[in-house]
């Protein structure tokens, strides 16, 4: 695994990689339980998935058969760590008191928290793709093919809310 800290152009969090060996079941074992991934990256447009766009399992797999996959995985910084988790409990103790409208209303803030979380992710993603990594292809700029997967909490054993990022490195491309 490697782990990096981007600190420049205002992104923060910690970026992991590492390779995939379980056929995706890190990822399929919990999609029944979580919200759907959605494409995020460049080269999806190219292959028909809009930016944007649900993950379905059947698709993902087919499209992973016989590529690489990498696992970037981008944790929220302990600040966005901490107002989320703050939040997140508010809502949950209003929704348990039965104040419907508070917990509302704290449901929706905790949306525009984890809407800060996604702009993040992705930014570091297109930055990544700026950036090019020699075992996805030699060429750069470069387009990924990824599946984002978000995870409020973890089932993964990460500390922080994250998203993992399922690159199929076979379909990466060159920017044109």
């Amino acid at each position: 695994m490697t782990a990096i800290a981007i600190t420049g152009m205002g992104l923060t969090g910690v970026l992991r990689t590492t390779w995939v060996h379980d056929d995706l079941s890190h990822v399929l074992d919990h999609s029944h339980t979580e919200t759907s991934g959605t494409w995020t990256g460049l080269a999806c447009p190219g292959y028909g998935l809009p930016l944007g766009a649900d993950v379905d399992n059947v698709t993902l797999q087919r499209l992973a058969a016989g590529s690489e996959i990498a696992d970037l995985t981008w944790e929220a910084p302990d600040e966005l760590t901490a107002e989320h988790s703050q939040v997140f409990q508010a809502a949950m103790r209003a929704y348990h008191a039965g104040d419907s409208e508070r917990a509302a209303r704290l449901w929706e803030n905790l949306r525009g928290i984890w809407s800060q979380a996604w702009s993040a992710n992705y930014a570091v993603l297109e930055f990544m793709q700026g950036t090019g990594l020699t075992r996805f292809s030699p060429v750069k700029p470069q387009r990924w093919m990824v599946a984002s997967f978000e995870h409020h909490t973890s089932p993964h054993g990460a500390p922080h809310p994250h998203i993992h990022n399922i690159v199929l490195t076979a379909m990466t491309t060159a920017a044109s």
